[in-house]
């Protein structure tokens, strides 16, 4: 029976058109990670058979070329210590770089508008969307500064729904790599689409392949190479006959295997019995490495995204060959710690602000973990310390992120009542005076 059941599916695949839209949002060599990810997701959609004219990629492009990457030109997702590895960068196509990695084009794409390679999948088509990067409660970020940067729940949920009210697919399914990425699929409920994430809504998801265990060919990259939920999915799909494995028994794997982290199902998990195949595509094969890793290893060497820059640095101190390298290692060491110390005492000055010598409702602020319901007070507030706290830390890093529940919180109690001009307080809680307090 199982096998009749197998055989429909590739008929049914047969018939649709398959589509991939996959978002690598960061830059930096920090973030390596998630460019890999990204471009092994791509190897893997074009193995298993969805044309290259059909899988349209954003990503900043930064890694590969990077003077920090030992292998220029390359990318590697998975460490191969003593082999030369398998480059995900080679014949990754990718079609927004740079400033083009937005939320409008993300958006744009996903509902087919704009000048761009853009989605135009129909009513019976499959759609796979997979992201990766840096998040918080109820944003996921992107390159650049202030409004180009990040996305809230509600813009992209508003374009998932205008993919459903144009038939844009006959089903989707959306796998979401970030810190606190269930709170972007939280009270969502559009049919046919069925979402996975990296973590629930309060936690941070996890780099992988970290540290020690970042060699390839004797080499170290100097970066996390993959991050773990993604790594499982990808790796899961490299290995496995998607022909007869179901949507429900990828997500127990990889379940299993992100065990630092809560792996979450999200809106229509009506077609969880449908074959992986069905959206990825079902020819054999996938990207296949000479070096074993087991998952206790993977484990061993996975870092939490909050922890991960530290940590980094940390490592490339202690490996450091000479004085001068230590020396300079030292000093992005210390510059790291400053800027999360800051990011950490910016948000502990928006609390004081929003509720001047209220000790209780700050640590509230601080404390609450109230849903991300009220977008334009959220994104102004964080667009604010995007402004007027550049000079101190990156608000989009994977650190600094899991301090907006303290923007979401306050503005809880604006929508409550609460009399505060959100970017003026942000304005004010970035300055020196209020760091020093």
């Amino acid at each position: 029976m199982k096998s009749v059941i197998a055989a429909a599916s590739l008929i049914m695949l047969a018939a649709a058109d398959h589509w991939a839209v996959i978002v690598a949002g960061s830059s930096m060599y920090a973030n390596y990670r998630h460019q890999a990810d990204a471009c092994h997701a791509y190897q893997v959609f074009k193995k298993k058979g969805i044309p290259e004219s059909n899988i349209i990629t954003m990503a900043y492009d930064d890694i590969a070329h990077s003077f920090q990457n030992p292998f220029k030109g390359k990318l590697f997702n998975k460490p191969d210590p003593n082999g030369t590895g398998v480059d995900v960068y080679e014949g990754c196509n990718i079609d927004y770089k740079k400033g083009d990695v937005t939320p409008a084009n993300f958006a744009n794409v996903l509902t087919g508008k704009g000048s761009g390679k853009v989605l135009q999948s129909t009513a019976d088509d499959e759609v796979f969307v997979t992201f990766f990067d840096h998040g918080g409660v109820g944003l996921i970020a992107f390159p650049g500064f202030f409004g180009a940067a990040s996305m809230h729940k509600k813009q992209l949920q508003a374009a998932l729904q205008t993919m459903h009210d144009n038939k844009m697919y006959k089903k989707l399914v959306f796998y979401l790599e970030a810190c606190e990425s269930g709170s972007m699929f939280e009270d969502m409920n559009i049919p046919g689409i069925y979402a996975l994430t990296a973590a629930n809504a309060e936690e941070s998801s996890w780099g992988t392949y970290c540290g020690a265990d970042a060699h390839v060919n004797g080499k170290n990259i100097g970066s996390c190479l993959g991050d773990l939920f993604s790594v499982n999915w990808l790796e899961n799909s490299d290995a496995k006959d998607t022909t007869k494995e179901t949507l429900e028994t990828q997500f127990q794997a990889v379940k299993k295997l992100t065990n630092k982290s809560h792996v979450m199902q999200f809106s229509d998990l009506s077609f969880q019995k449908d074959y992986v195949s069905e959206y990825i595509g079902n020819q054999d094969g996938g990207l296949q490495s000479s070096s074993s890793i087991s998952a206790e290893d993977r484990l061993a060497s996975s870092v939490s995204t909050r922890e991960v820059d530290l940590y980094r640095l940390y490592q490339l101190y202690n490996a450091a060959k000479t004085g001068q390298e230590r020396q300079q290692m030292g000093v992005e060491l210390q510059a790291e710690l400053a800027m999360q110390q800051a990011a950490e005492s910016a948000y502990r000055a928006f609390a004081k602000i929003a509720y001047p010598g209220n000790e209780e409702k700050q640590k509230a602020a601080r404390r609450l973990r109230n849903k991300p319901d009220n977008m334009e007070c959220e994104m102004s507030a964080h667009e604010a310390f995007g402004k007027y706290c550049q000079h101190k830390f990156d608000f989009n890093s994977g650190f600094a992120l899991q301090f907006h529940q303290v923007v979401v919180n306050v503005c809880a109690d604006v929508a409550n009542g609460l009399k505060l001009t959100v970017v003026d307080a942000a304005q004010q809680a970035c300055s020196d005076e209020a760091l020093l307090v």
